[in-house]
This record gives structure tokens, sequence and C-alpha cells, in this order.
């Protein structure tokens, strides 16, 4: 007769299964440090002179096949957003991320948030534009 389930739990997996579990959690880590590195290399390449960054171009058809605005820079502006008004905005976010899907520029932004943000606007606006870049260069090296 078969055995109960709560039998079957406790059993030790077979030297086979064993196997195949360690094979698949040493991929995982290759995996994990392939990742580290390649991101480490784009962060390497996006400049942090904000004249150049600027001058960057951006692959928009990139950004928009990823949904990078949506699923990546929306939560980072929300986030930041907070950091700094101390609350969150859901509009002003929401403006900031429908902004970048309209590919609008980094001075475009910067002039649009200044009213809020004030002085941060510029270092806010610098930070987020390297990490479109950093997600958008992602999305293509996949």
């Amino acid at each position: 007769p078969p055995r109960p389930a709560a039998a079957r739990i406790s059993q030790p997996p077979s030297k086979a299964e064993a196997i195949d579990n360690m094979e698949h959690a040493l991929k995982k880590n290759r995996d994990k440090g392939a990742e580290a590195e390649i991101s480490k290399r784009i962060i390497d390449q996006i400049p942090r002179d904000q004249e150049e960054l600027f001058a960057c171009r951006v692959n928009w058809a990139t950004a928009d096949r990823a949904r990078i605005a949506s699923e990546k820079m929306e939560p980072w502006v929300k986030k930041k957003v907070k950091e700094y008004l101390g609350e969150e905005e859901a509009t002003l976010t929401a403006y900031i991320v429908r902004m970048i899907g309209q590919h609008k520029s980094p001075k475009e932004i910067i002039s649009e948030v200044e009213p809020v943000l004030d002085t941060d606007a510029e270092i806010f606006v610098v930070k987020m534009w390297r990490m479109l870049l950093f997600e958008v260069m992602r999305a293509d090296a996949v």
C-alpha cells in the first residue's frame, strides 16, 4: 500500500534528486554571478558627468518594449519622491513616469519638477536618468 503523505515528505531525497538539487543551486549561483557582472559592466558605461549623461541616447524602443517606465521606474520614482517630500505623492509620481513614457528629455523633466522639488530637482533627475539608462541597457543585454 502507498505510504501516507507525511511519511513521503520526511524521506530524504534520493542520491539522484540530491545531485539534481545541487546542480540547480550551482547553476542559479552562476547565473547570479553572471548577472552581477553584467550589471557592473553596464554601470561602468553610464557617465557620471551630468552633461555627458544627458547627452546619452536612450533606446526608447527597448524602454517601451520592456515597459521600463511602469515596471522599473515607477517604483523607484515613488520611493524617491517620498524621500524628497516626506510623503507619497501619487500625482507627482504618475506625472514623472508619464514624462518618461513620453520620452521627455532630462532637461524638460527638471523644468517640470523644479517647482515641487526645488533645488533637489536636478539631483533627482540625474539619479533617475542613470537608473533609466541602466534599466534600458540591462534590457538590451538580455
